[in-house]
């Protein structure tokens, strides 16, 4: 399971620096789970011939190969999840944070990961080095219980602050993350992505069969082809 060591039923963003997989992570875990999380799945084509080849028609694929446009397909997935926070359910025991800042250091961690990841030149930086390329951004994986860990990239925060301390730092947030499930052109580079989409699709083949036995087992009075 991507090398990753879970004792909590929580649900989380664990991030990886980049290069860092698999010890130089953050943990991020959700104060409580949200109720449900929202996931589309769809199918992408490939591109198909326009203009003037499309007028002449494409040239058929070599006898056994498939068509480039089924090629290519591919499928995309993405996630709506909604994350609560507050204050007021922060146990005092378990944290060492300034009650002054409200969940404010929360929602920042959160944010973090939408931006290029610091590194050891950027912390010594004194600001007077030409211009580097940005870094770029952590590995986030999104643990959704022991057997579902998806490396995902945050694509938007809708973030709904409702209440705050005599500071004016939140107390109560609710954050709208959504999350594109990356794949095979990330795997390609980082260990921690390939490692979780291997796991993610052996899971969903041994569930899919899982099902297949057990109606195969039950018989059927659905009509033969």
């Amino acid at each position: 399971m991507v090398g990753i060591e879970l004792s909590y039923v929580r649900a989380a963003f664990i991030a990886y620096e980049p290069g860092g997989y698999p010890n130089r992570r953050r943990v991020i875990p959700f104060r409580f789970n949200p109720e449900g999380l929202t996931r589309t799945v769809a199918a992408e084509g490939g591109q198909r011939p326009t203009g003037v080849e499309a007028a002449r028609g494409a040239a058929p694929p070599p006898s056994g190969e498939a068509p480039a446009d089924a090629a290519a397909a591919s499928v995309k997935e993405s996630f709506t999840v909604q994350i609560r926070l507050d204050f007021a359910d922060r146990d005092p025991a378990l944290t060492t944070l300034d009650e002054q800042f409200g969940i404010a250091p929360e929602i920042a961690a959160i944010e973090d990961l939408m931006h290029p990841a610091q590194t050891d030149a950027d912390l010594s930086s004194d600001g007077t080095e030409a211009v580097r390329a940005a870094s770029p951004r952590p590995t986030v994986l999104l643990v959704w219980g022991r057997k579902r860990v998806v490396p995902v990239r945050i694509t938007s925060l809708k973030i709904d602050e409702t209440l705050y301390n005599t500071e004016l730092h939140p107390v109560r947030a609710e954050i709208e993350a959504s999350l594109e499930v990356l794949g095979e052109p990330e795997a390609r580079a980082d260990l921690a992505v390939r490692s979780a989409l291997d796991n993610l699709g052996s899971r969903r083949r041994e569930l899919a069969q899982m099902y297949y036995a057990n109606t195969s087992a039950q018989g059927s009075n659905i009509l033969p082809l």
